[in-house]
Formats: C-alpha cells, sequence, structure tokens
C-alpha cells in the first residue's frame, strides 16, 4: 500500500477502518490503542482539508480581486495616456516618452503595471500645472495604485497560506497511508489473511447499534 489517496478518498477510506476497527475491539482490547492513533489522524486530515479548502478559496477570491484592479488599472492608464498624447499633440512627446515602454506596457505583469501607474503620476504630478486634468487624474492614479498594491500583496499572502495548508494536508495524508500500511501488517500478524490487504472490501461495516 504505497499510493497516496485523493484527500476525500482518504478521509472516506479512514472512516471506513476506523469503523471495521471499532466493530472488532469488542473481541481484542488490543486494537483499541490502535484505534485511538487511527482517530487521531483521521482528525487531522479532516482538519487539514478543510483549512486546504479555505485557503484555496481565499487564494482564488484574491486572484479575482486583483484581476479586477488589472482591469481597472490598465483602462484608467490607457485613457490617461491618450489625454497626455492629445494635450501635447505627439505620441513622442518627452513627457509620454517617459512614461512608455514603447508598447511593452500590453502584457505587463501586475507588478510592471503598478510601476507604468506610478511612473505615470510621477509625470503629471511634474507636469501638473499645465495639465487641466491633473488633479483628477492624480487622484483616480493613486486610489488605483493603492488598490492594486494591495491586491497584489493579498495573491502574495493567500499564496502563501494556500501552499501551507496542501503541505500540512499531504503530510496529514502520507502519516495515515503509512500508519494504514502499519495497521495492514499488524492486523494479518495477528488475525491472519482475514485482515489482508483488501479486508476494508471484504468485512462490510456493521452499521447496526
Amino acid at each position: 500500500m504505497t499510493t497516496l489517496l485523493a484527500p476525500a478518498d482518504a478521509i472516506a477510506e479512514s472512516e471506513k477502518l476506523i469503523a471495521v476497527l471499532e466493530r472488532h475491539r469488542k473481541n481484542d482490547p488490543q486494537l483499541e490503542a490502535i484505534l485511538s492513533a487511527h482517530r487521531t489522524t483521521h482528525h487531522e486530515m479532516k482538519v487539514s482539508h478543510s483549512s486546504s479548502e479555505h485557503a484555496i478559496a481565499a487564494w482564488r477570491s484574491a486572484l479575482a480581486q486583483r484581476w479586477a484592479c488589472e482591469v481597472a488599472g490598465r483602462r484608467l492608464y490607457k485613457q490617461t495616456m491618450r489625454q497626455l498624447i492629445q494635450h501635447y499633440g505627439d505620441a513622442e512627446a518627452p513627457p509620454i516618452r517617459l512614461i512608455s515602454r514603447g508598447g511593452a506596457e500590453v502584457d505587463s505583469s501586475p507588478v510592471e503595471l503598478l510601476e507604468d501607474m506610478r511612473r505615470l503620476h510621477t509625470v503629471i504630478a511634474f507636469e501638473a500645472a499645465t495639465l487641466p486634468f491633473a488633479e483628477q487624474r492624480l487622484a483616480e492614479i493613486v486610489r488605483a495604485c493603492d488598490e492594486l498594491e494591495a491586491a497584489i500583496a493579498e495573491v502574495i499572502e493567500c499564496e502563501r497560506r494556500r501552499r501551507a495548508a496542501v503541505l500540512d494536508l499531504r503530510i496529514a495524508r502520507e502519516v495515515y497511508r503509512r500508519m494504514r500500511g502499519e495497521t495492514y501488517r499488524t492486523l494479518v500478524s495477528q488475525y491472519g489473511e482475514d485482515f489482508g490487504p483488501d479486508f476494508l472490501d471484504s468485512l462490510p461495516v456493521d452499521t447496526t447499534e
């Protein structure tokens, strides 16, 4: 038994194994120690699985929020750049060239977009006296930068939590896998082939009170 089962499968199998052990401990008190260990591991798997599911959901939500901030930021960047080009009458005007990365903005990462926005803010602030739309755009850019920066940080933190939660779950499943193997060997040595590798399927769980 070397397979690392999927989380839901491992938890389901663990429940079945515990049920079988509970049914047979009436005839052998020594099974109590094994049963206790499996209960603990089962609880840890359930807790880890729940934590992992929550962490993954939070990570996906953070990604969606970052994407929304990216879309809003790119839209504001393009609108403001069009205003600047219209104001200066030339896409090659010095202030425009200080901002633009020669079209590379189209494929920018979230961090690069944030840097583009900040560079845009710096140039507008420097040229504010000659730009009639400077005050409004500066406020909008500051707000967009703050929101995007927060969204980027949230994704990074959620990714850290997701990785940690997934690792914890994998460790819990690995502990169960090893314990399952040890349990098989112990039961086979004490009870023979009645508790062989396929005993979960061969021994129905007694659900009666």
